[in-house]
């Protein structure tokens, strides 16, 4: 909270969630509840709101809350927000009764490392007069952006963001099943589960009974790397995932990667079935892919990723 994201000392509360997945939930369900309780919002009254390009989750989260989710068109090669759909939708939902917004934005979508503009929610928004709440996913992002963009807007310095979720078991490489939930002080408490009278000091947690094993685990990895450690490793990827951009770009194809992230993905157009399956590449659609991308890790060396280049 402190050294990746920026939050004063003692400002927050979190705990180490079974995924991605589980702390945007718990995000979402602490928001609805803030609203329920402090503003006597209806349910109905409350929308989750994010990109399309945004992580499965919110429709989760939507079913299980029972609160809309309404996405954000993005533009299809640079996926970025496209500004007049968002102000549309918003005055639309405004006008079918909705006050109070569940913003979820992206710190590295899964699929294609995009990064979310939040000032294009948090203008549209305060232009509309609405009230909301921002949460930061960046389960994929959380270990990689903040040391690759030393500008990164997204962290607690923003006002307007309430939580952010990171996977440890992502860019970390911690033990799977090690999500990180990270609420700024007091909104943990909207998560409250008083009826669980035997745990001491109750419970503010979605899953409940969760491994202390992968807390350790976390602390460990971050203690053996430390911060200039942590900088080396991601200086050294955005080397390698840029060598493979210029690559790319010199043999005309066509592929979408945000400056300061990790993840190239290609049009599947430029990508045969046989090159997909051999080197292991991820489809946005196992029935019909229209893209696939590249992870760029430790062990995806420039030796490897030149056979893939002579492959293309």
């Amino acid at each position: 909270a402190v050294d990746i994201l920026k939050a004063e000392k003692d400002s927050y509360d979190g705990y180490i969630a079974s995924g991605g997945t589980e702390a945007n939930i718990q995000a979402v369900w602490i928001c609805r509840n803030f609203f329920l309780q402090e503003r006597n919002a209806k349910q109905e009254e409350i929308c989750i709101l994010c990109s399309k390009d945004t992580h499965y989750s919110s429709d989760k989260a939507s079913n299980l809350l029972s609160i809309d989710v309404v996405k954000v068109p993005v533009n299809e090669n640079n996926r970025k927000i496209e500004k007049e759909s968002l102000i549309q939708i918003f005055k639309k939902e405004k006008e079918a009764g909705r006050k109070y917004f569940i913003v979820i934005a992206n710190m590295m979508t899964t699929m294609y490392g995009s990064v979310d503009d939040v000032h294009d929610y948090v203008d549209a928004l305060n232009d509309l007069s609405l009230e909301y709440k921002i949460h930061v996913d960046g389960a994929f992002g959380g270990f990689y952006y903040p040391f690759s963009n030393e500008d990164n807007p997204l962290t607690f310095k923003n006002k307007d963001i309430s939580s952010f979720t990171l996977d440890a078991h992502k860019m970390a490489q911690a033990p799977y099943g090690t999500g990180i939930f990270i609420a700024r002080k007091g909104l943990i408490s909207y998560a409250n589960t008083k009826e669980a009278k035997y745990v001491e000091g109750e419970d503010y947690t979605l899953i409940g009974s969760r491994s202390g094993a992968n807390a350790v685990a976390v602390w460990m990895i971050l203690m053996k790397n430390g911060p200039y450690g942590w900088f080396e490793k991601i200086y050294i990827l955005q080397k390698r995932t840029e060598w493979l951009c210029n690559k790319l770009t010199e043999k005309n194809i066509d592929f979408f990667r945000d400056v300061h992230s990790n993840i190239v993905t290609i049009k599947s157009s430029f990508i045969s079935q046989e090159v997909a399956s051999k080197f292991g590449l991820v489809p946005d659609n196992h029935e019909k892919p229209n893209w696939y991308k590249i992870v760029v890790m430790e062990h995806v060396d420039i030796e490897k990723l030149e056979l893939l280049i002579h492959s293309i």
